[in-house]
């Protein structure tokens, strides 16, 4: 006969959700339930007896660790530990759990234990490799839970019985422990648009996010044949979203540009006749954690970091370096690559100036007016996975290029970079000839871009594309969230130390009216659950062979 099973089981009742920049000196709550459940004995021969089980359960340990994992062309396999804690859920003296199981009546008998951890809001969100079969993914960063429970059998002689035969020796240990396997817990962020009636000083206002300006002058390269006087007076303004949205499918882009303290001879020899647009992402994949990394966010020490503490789970595609298949960059070793972001049918190059006319470029007389500027605006697509279709195939069991937000992570650091790039032409001789021989260079601006992930209106709901708009426009309006407008600040509620700030207008105190009645005991932290059963039915006229109805009490 097999003796009583003690299991144990971690359920997280949600996702960790956290929002805006990471910061350590805030958190998240994680709540949910560890199930404790008994199993009764069973035997193969026969039916085993009626058996009453005691457990004296004294201790139960609730782990939650994260971690994280790349595997890159250039660097090999990479890992480390971003946290670990424990927290003890039995904390008034040891629980009893038991139950009686007759011969009929043999389903297990659970238990939940509630636990809400305090989850550091620095954390990284989870992620994963998607694979080019889009088949299989692998974590990259991952966290879960686990529990290990301290029990010992209550029953009189229960360490020398027919139970202890099954162990393999003569006593039973007065102390057992068993643990749970691995719950996986999912830790998003996101970021939060600003209230929509703050938007109307945007240049985007249908966006969910505000504007920011670039100003400055286009200075050209060091050996650039246009004269450098002329360039440091081209003055240009630049405005894209805060944060773009990775769902959005495109993202806003106006420019102003117009010659500053030329005179009217120098516009009529200068122009730029048309300008380029890239967007790209780079990816710096490292061999051993970030020290920068390390010294911003309280991860753990490198004692306690691999391979000197192993992580507990590993994913499965880095058999061939745990083999000695193939090794590992160095430590401190970095490798990067990038992708461009744009579709491949992007145009290559937007018209400005026509260079034919001698009115067009800057020759007009409209730029005496220090007001006067050449204004452009255009949609940017960008795309999610970052290579050709028909390059999928290379990728069938590669890491498949995907769009990833910005962030600097612990092993991987996305960054996204947005370049404009001004075809310049400056004319050699007086009266800006047509045809005549002139300078030529390329002037490029780099703006940085900010890739979010932003709540949905409805998780339950799948994302739907949204209508396609005037270039002039916004692709994507922003979204209800009601909370933030009715939330007061965190800095009317609290100090910048934590402390509760005073209720100019408190309420008086709650006095209890001795009428009411008292209130009800609080729930106790373990709880059983108790399989419904059917009360034996009462024997019929045909069974008992009369014609009367016997009834049990």
């Amino acid at each position: 006969m097999t003796p009583c099973k003690l299991e144990l089981d971690v359920l997280p009742l949600d996702t960790v959700d956290m929002y805006g920049e990471p910061d350590k000196n805030s958190a998240y709550s994680l709540s949910g339930h560890v199930e404790v459940k008994l199993t009764p004995p069973t035997s193969l021969l026969s039916d085993p007896p009626a058996s009453e089980e005691r457990f004296s359960l004294e201790s139960l340990v609730l782990t939650f660790e994260g971690q994280s994992e790349l595997l890159a062309p250039g660097t090999g396999y990479a890992a480390c530990r971003l946290i670990e804690f424990s927290q003890e859920l039995i904390q008034n003296g040891p629980v009893e759990i038991g139950h009686y199981w007759d011969e009929n009546l043999r389903d297990p008998q659970r238990w939940l234990i509630t636990f809400n951890l305090a989850i550091p809001g620095w954390l990284p969100p989870t992620c994963n490799t998607l694979y080019g079969d889009r088949m299989r993914e692998e974590p990259e960063v991952s966290y879960r839970l686990s529990a290990k429970a301290t029990y010992r059998d209550m029953r009189p002689g229960s360490s020398k019985s027919l139970r202890s035969m099954c162990y393999g020796y003569s006593n039973l240990p007065s102390t057992q422990t068993t643990t749970s396997p691995a719950s996986p817990v999912r830790i998003n962020r996101y970021a939060l648009p600003p209230p929509q009636h703050t938007l109307a000083s945007s240049e985007f206002p249908r966006y969910p996010f505000h504007s920011v300006e670039f100003a400055g002058s286009v200075t050209g390269p060091s050996n650039s044949r246009v004269p450098a006087d002329v360039l440091s007076k081209l003055r240009v303004l630049a405005y894209i979203p805060e944060h773009i949205p990775m769902d959005s499918k495109t993202f806003p882009l106006y420019l102003r540009l117009r010659p500053e303290g030329l005179t009217a001879e120098e516009r009529k020899r200068l122009r730029v006749p048309k300008f380029a647009v890239s967007a790209t992402q780079t990816e710096l994949s490292r061999s051993s954690i970030s020290k920068t990394y390390a010294e911003k966010w309280p991860v753990p020490p490198p004692s306690e970091q691999p391979p000197k503490k192993a992580l507990r789970a590993r994913r499965t595609d880095v058999r061939e370096y745990e083999c000695g298949l193939l090794l590992s960059a160095p430590p401190s070793t970095s490798a990067k690559n990038t992708y461009s972001i744009l579709p491949t049918d992007f145009p290559d190059y937007f018209s400005l100036h026509d260079t034919t006319s001698d009115t067009g470029g800057f020759a007009d007389a409209a730029f005496d007016d220090p007001n006067t500027w050449v204004q452009m605006r255009l949609d940017v697509p960008f795309r999610d996975v970052l290579v050709n279709k028909d390059q999928l195939e290379q990728y069938e069991d590669m890491p498949l290029p995907k769009l990833r937000p910005s962030e600097r992570g612990p092993l991987l650091s996305v960054v996204h970079a947005l370049d404009v790039v001004f075809i310049c032409s400056y004319d050699s001789l007086e009266g800006g000839a047509s045809g005549a021989d002139g300078a030529t260079d390329e002037l490029r601006l780099t703006l940085p871009l900010s890739f979010v992930r932003m709540p949905r209106r409805n998780p339950y709901h799948s994302t739907t594309e949204l209508p396609g708009v005037d270039s002039r426009e916004a692709m994507l309006s922003p979204p209800i969230s009601p909370y933030s407008v009715a939330l007061p600040a965190y800095n009317q509620l609290y100090y910048s130390n934590g402390t509760l700030r005073e209720d100019p207008t408190p309420l008086p105190r709650y006095t209890r009216n001795p009428e009411d009645a008292e209130d009800p005991p609080l729930p106790p932290v373990v709880c059983k659950q108790t399989p419904p059963t059917k009360l034996p039915l009462s024997p019929s006229a045909e069974t008992t062979g009369t014609d009367s109805i016997t009834t049990r009490a």
